[in-house]
């Protein structure tokens, strides 16, 4: 059998070092896990050593042996869910008969996403797919193999690189990874060590072995590049189009400066106590102009909704023109987020200033937000019924704030009760300015004192009522008749014996007291504390059960993610179950969110024992919301038989129900299962 140098794949007589390369093919020593050199595969390729590694995947120089030319080969892979002992067997096994479903998920995800990439092999800024197929239990696809060096090479030999030379190189890509988006691929693994700087000066974009698996809005083998992965990719829920344009923001930025830009948990930390750690990159010796400043930091935006939504938005946005060629025009501010859209006030060019500090909460804007209409017909209300809500704070009816705006967050809520809706959008909370906010609850406040000195003017304390006792002690749990001025010189009547013992009084903790305490409980790794501090802010009235719900989706995702990091794989932990109880209780209370949480914890067995039929279930009743996605994973075990009988009939409705709704990101998915049900 002829033998290959593993490092160039050159053939080899018995003379070392290798002609071509010049290195002793004897020093390459492989893993346990990696193939040994020389190995063949579909009895065409023959690899030789290992170019890279990452979670989910190996990468190896391979040779093709029909054609004669040098390939990349990636093998399936993911080091979470499966184990190979090279020098016994070329199989992987799982570790796990729970991880063997994920496992196959993925090999199926991975082998659709080939063919996939295949049909953009016209695209010359994406490495062309060249072959695909399954052997030793595992999947793999034949890429170009690329020489060149990458843009964390070229950054690490050249120092920072010009932003006119930087953006000119990329351009062409943006262009790419807008086509595979629109193809429904995400790389998920955008990084300078993945874009390849070739000899005719062009970058190609490569290695999609951690491809988003689309089926799922959440998923359980994740990969990350600190620095370079989006916030939703460590809970491997809401992935999309703006994830990829997060971590190309983040390679720019780094070609730009020299520096890794801070992990996005070490940046999603509290932003009243703590400032963001992004620098601007002007002040890290960038040379970008105003606009490109903003728009790159805009593309890193923690949240996802204050984050360019495609690569097109960024790209008009850096280069002051579309991709088809026309004019960009700044965003109106109009837009609807449901659209898909990042919403932004167009803003002086003074807000482009490289020392201006960008919020990643809260879009731009050099004007005070307004009062929204709801909140002033709240105002005008109490001017109409000064008595009648004056009656309502006497029951405790209505919360009107204590000391104008909310300490912790430099707006307040006003809240008229709890709401009986089961809304999970943050949205809709009323906030108010500071200056407002202050201007509001003195308004309200005047109001109530007008009301109650009506109410009381010329009455004597009737027999019993508490304030006769206790208007001077300033209790938190009553309400004075008069002013306190006029109760200062009034003379208390007593026209009841008073209590043998007085109780004790006790201070109920404001809202924002309660809301510290519970963010430092989460950030401590006090889930349990913290979910009990948002409970008692329900049971005060402070926050409206559908808040409740969020608050209890957010604390569950911390636990979650630390799980994650700390003993993922170990359903004992003591992390995966609060996280699970929380999601239970939030889907229980209408969380959108919580509830395919829920569905995943039974897809994948996580704390609980893997239960497909569960799943379906969950899915269901999300599904049952209106949400699209939802409905296309119901459509699927009906499909397969999964958990419930095989129904086609029953799967088509639920694809149409999908289509119907809006099926997002997995609108092509749902297209081809439709159409292979229907027998197209």
């Amino acid at each position: 059998m002829k033998r290959y140098c593993p490092y160039c794949m050159e053939p080899l007589s018995e003379e070392t070092p290798c002609p071509r390369c010049g290195k002793d093919p004897d020093t390459y020593q492989p893993a346990s896990h990696h193939f040994p050199p020389g190995t063949r595969l579909h009895d065409r390729y023959i690899l030789g050593r290992v170019l890279g590694e990452g979670g989910f995947g190996i990468t190896y120089l391979g040779l093709d042996t029909e054609l004669e030319r040098r390939v990349a080969v990636k093998e399936y892979f993911p080091t979470a869910f499966v184990k190979r002992e090279a020098s016994l067997t070329l199989d992987v096994t799982c570790y796990t008969d729970a991880g063997q479903v994920c496992y196959e998920k993925g090999r199926s995800q991975f082998l659709k996403e080939a063919r996939t990439m295949a049909k953009l092999e016209d695209i010359p800024e994406i490495v062309r797919v060249l072959d695909f197929f399954q052997a030793n239990n595992t999947a793999y696809i034949v890429m170009e193999f690329l020489e060149g060096e990458t843009l964390k090479d070229r950054t690490a030999r050249l120092g920072r690189i010009p932003s006119g030379e930087l953006l000119e190189l990329l351009r062409p890509v943006m262009g790419a990874m807008q086509a595979m988006h629109q193809a429904g691929i995400i790389h998920r693994d955008i990084s300078p060590d993945n874009l390849m700087c070739i000899p005719d000066g062009r970058v190609k974009l490569m290695d999609f072995g951690c491809a988003k698996e689309i089926e799922g809005g959440r998923t359980m083998t994740v990969t990350l590049k600190q620095g370079f992965a989006p916030l939703e990719q460590y809970t491997g829920y809401g992935q999309g189009p703006w994830s990829d344009l997060y971590s190309l923001c983040a390679t720019i930025y780094y070609c730009l400066t020299g520096r890794v830009p801070p992990a996005a948990l070490e940046r999603d930390k509290d932003q009243d106590r703590e400032p963001d750690p992004l620098l601007f990159p002007n002040q890290l010796g960038a040379n970008l102009t105003a606009r490109q400043e903003w728009a790159l930091i805009k593309g890193m935006a923690l949240r996802v909704q204050d984050r360019w939504q495609t690569i097109g938005e960024l790209y008009g946005a850096l280069y002051g023109i579309n991709l088809d060629g026309t004019a960009w025009e700044e965003p109106s501010g109009q837009e609807e987020r449901s659209q898909g859209k990042t919403e932004y006030v167009k803003s002086e060019e003074s807000h482009f200033s490289g020392d201006a500090q960008i919020e990643d909460r809260a879009p731009l804007t050099p004007e005070k937000k307004r009062i929204s209409k709801r909140v002033l017909g709240v105002i005008a209300a109490c001017c109409a019924l000064a008595v009648i809500t004056a009656a309502a704070l006497g029951e405790g009816l209505l919360s009107v704030p204590e000391s104008g705006p909310d300490p912790d967050g430099g707006s307040v809520t006003l809240s008229g009760g709890e709401r009986d809706d089961t809304s999970d959008s943050l949205a809709e909370e009323e906030l108010l300015s500071q200056d407002e906010a202050q201007s509001a609850g003195s308004l309200l406040s005047g109001f109530s004192e007008d009301a109650q000195e009506q109410e009381g003017e010329g009455e004597e304390p009737k027999e019993g009522d508490p304030s006769a006792h206790e208007g001077d002690t300033g209790s938190a749990d009553t309400t004075p008749t008069t002013k306190p001025t006029q109760q200062q010189n009034q003379p208390t009547q007593q026209t009841a014996p008073p209590a043998q013992t007085e109780p004790e009084k006790t201070t109920t903790p404001t809202k924002a007291e309660l809301e510290s305490q519970a963010k430092t409980a989460a950030a401590e790794g006090r889930y349990s504390n913290a979910a009990d501090l948002y409970r008692q802010m329900k049971e005060l009235g402070y926050i409206s059960g559908s808040k409740l719900a969020i608050c209890l989706t957010e604390v569950a995702g911390d636990a979650e993610s630390e799980w994650y990091d700390t003993a993922y794989g170990d359903n004992g932990s003591p992390l995966i179950k609060t996280a699970y109880d929380l999601y239970v209780e939030a889907a229980d209370m209408g969380n959108k969110e919580a509830m395919a949480a829920v569905a995943y914890c039974y897809d994948y067995g996580h704390y609980v024992n893997q239960d497909s039929g569960k799943a379906c279930q969950w899915w269901t009743k999300l599904a049952n919301t209106g949400d699209g996605p939802a409905c296309y994973f119901v459509a699927q075990y009906y499909a397969d038989g999964n958990g419930v009988p095989q129904n086609t009939q029953t799967a088509i409705e639920w694809l149409n129900k999908c289509l119907e709704y809006g099926a997002g990101y997995v609108e092509s998915d749902a297209q081809a299962l439709l159409l292979e049900l229907q027998g197209g």
